[in-house]
């Protein structure tokens, strides 16, 4: 029961009940003071419940002008960034592939994950495609692309930490020339690698089991990858002597 009902039933009830409880007991002359008495009381109390019905309304009245302004800055807002439900559905439909991905990335083994690392990248892509879209500037799809960037990033941080540690090994399976112009120099260039050729004598060392000349290697040879580092002392000596062996012997 709201406030404004329960002074209206507690004035009907003191007009009601009080003077048939004293009525016998009273002069007339008392009967009519307590009267007047009543009626002011029921005067101040309808007074107030007035008061508090414009109150009420003023508040209604105060509360749908809010909304309609908050509905005319979300229409303009929605207008300056082609809000259409056309392009909402849209949106959403690429936010809900870059969640996809990385759920189901999220769900692999570490090595299932390591073999699909190249994913990272692509999932990156469509990360900062999304940001250049003006409905990305909505709080709600703003959130929404910062959550899925740090999940992406703590996928590549844990797969980095795993291959740093030793508990996973990166390997690589040597392509075609023709094809993929594999050589040690491209393999240690490759985003997926070091992104650095200098760093070549680090794969040639880690693996003089198959590769005995550094020229040469095979399609199909599967190669381990050492973690990304500055070369070693034996792997600095191993490379000055394969350009010595490059220049043949001094004159």
């Amino acid at each position: 029961m709201t406030v404004i009902s329960r002074i209206a039933l507690l004035a009907v009830i003191v007009l009601l009940v009080v003077p048939a409880g004293f009525a016998q007991e009273m002069t007339k002359e008392q009967w009519q003071q307590e009267i007047t008495s009543l009626t002011a009381k029921k005067n101040d109390l309808t007074n107030k419940l007035t008061a508090l019905q414009k109150e009420t309304a003023d508040l209604q009245k105060q509360n749908t002008d809010k909304q309609a302004a908050v509905k005319k800055c979300q229409d303009e807002l929605m207008a300056m960034v082609g809000g259409t439900p056309e392009a909402i559905a849209a949106f959403e439909a690429e936010l809900a592939k870059i969640d996809g991905r990385i759920n189901e990335l999220s769900k692999l083994s570490n090595q299932d994950l390591y073999s699909r690392r190249g994913e990272f990248d692509t999932v990156q892509s469509w990360i900062d495609e999304a940001r250049k879209n003006k409905l990305s500037a909505l709080t709600k799809y703003h959130n929404r692309l910062n959550d899925a960037q740090g999940r992406l990033d703590a996928l590549r941080r844990n797969l980095q930490q795993l291959i740093e540690s030793g508990q996973l090994t990166q390997t690589y399976t040597v392509g075609t020339w023709a094809r993929d112009r594999d050589c040690l120099w491209n393999i240690a260039k490759k985003p997926t690698i070091y992104s650095n050729a200098f760093l070549w004598p680090k794969i040639w060392q880690a693996n003089r089991d198959q590769i005995k000349d550094a020229d040469i290697i095979r399609p199909g040879q599967k190669l381990k990858i050492p973690p990304k580092a500055p070369l070693t002392r034996e792997e600095k000596a191993a490379e000055r002597s394969y350009w010595q062996q490059k220049q043949g012997p001094a004159q």
